[in-house]
């Protein structure tokens, strides 16, 4: 058999396999997804003019996750999660279609933005849910990490289309307003992060002062210039508490707990206190709910106070 042959045979029957192990995964856990898709009923856990604020990367839904790694199986852990967070404002990476409609059929008191990076089946989009009893939604959008941000592109050699959405909200209890940015950066290309988060930046710049709060998945660690880049005019909420926890964030399922944190909260100089941070290291059943931890952020408005 000619070298060639061999190469796609060998290729078809990995994707072949793949694919009859994603069927019975989803197969065998998909009663329990059903089972457990019920809303959750979130208490507020803040006082007006505090914020709790999270970001997490879902993992999309992913073939090669075989059994409990399975979005079937962990969705509701995962939600679990995020209710013991109780956060106000929540921005998820990765999230594909099916997962964002899973989350808004579970997160009740939300509301939510989404728009997908691209037209693929399994696209994924950089969602923002925020409490509606808490905060007005006063303006929304996506814009691509690109040359062209205003349509759906990819620059810089990234491999991936890749996008950032946000919200401007207003607390209803104090009038305060603020921007929630959330995004998540290229993870092959480091120019197109250098220059992803140059696009986020310029966003931001637009809407002149008022407090914003960048978010996301940047695939960049802290010695990196996509870091030294956003942190020029933003701060790094995990280094602005003294009870500060570092961990890593992205721990392939248990597998780089040592690897610096890839995923970050980052705030305007101006608007913000910040009273704690944590990196949500827990597991559940012995499985990790994601191939990332989740973060939360606690921030006062200062703005709210007159300050």
């Amino acid at each position: 058999m000619k070298l060639w042959k061999r190469i796609v045979l060998g290729v078809a029957s990995v994707i072949l396999a793949g694919l009859l192990a994603f069927g019975a995964s989803f197969i065998w856990y998909y009663p329990h997804y059903r089972a457990n898709k019920a809303p959750v009923d979130i208490a507020v856990q803040t006082a007006p003019g505090e914020i709790q604020l999270m970001s997490c990367n879902l993992r999309c839904i992913n073939p090669l996750d075989f059994g409990k790694k399975s979005w079937f199986y962990r969705a509701d852990l995962l939600v679990d999660g995020v209710a013991e967070a109780a956060p106000d404002i929540v921005g998820f990476q990765e999230a594909t279609k099916w997962q964002y409609n899973y989350l808004c059929d579970v997160l009740t008191g939300y509301g939510s933005v989404i728009e997908y990076r691209d037209n693929a089946v399994n696209s994924e989009g950089c969602p923002i849910f925020y409490r509606t009893d808490l905060y007005n939604l006063l303006d929304s959008g996506s814009f691509w990490l690109s040359e062209t941000p205003e349509q759906m592109s990819k620059s810089w050699d990234a491999a991936f289309c890749r996008i950032c959405s946000y919200v401007i909200l207003e607390e209803r209890a104090t009038g305060a307003q603020f921007a929630v940015f959330n995004a998540h950066l290229d993870h092959e290309s480091e120019e197109a992060r250098i220059n992803g988060i140059g696009v986020v930046l310029d966003k931001i710049e637009e809407f002149g002062g008022i407090p914003a709060v960048l978010m996301g998945d940047l695939n960049a660690e802290e010695s990196s210039e996509t870091y030294k880049s956003a942190t020029e005019n933003f701060l790094d909420v995990k280094y602005q508490t003294e009870d500060t926890m570092q961990s890593a964030t992205y721990q392939n399922w248990g597998k780089a707990l040592n690897n610096n944190c890839i995923d970050y909260i980052l705030i305007s100089k101006t608007g913000f206190e910040v009273e704690s941070y944590r990196v949500l290291n827990t597991t559940r059943d012995g499985i990790y709910t994601s191939d990332h931890f989740p973060i939360c952020a606690r921030l006062k408005l200062t703005a709210a106070n007159g300050d």
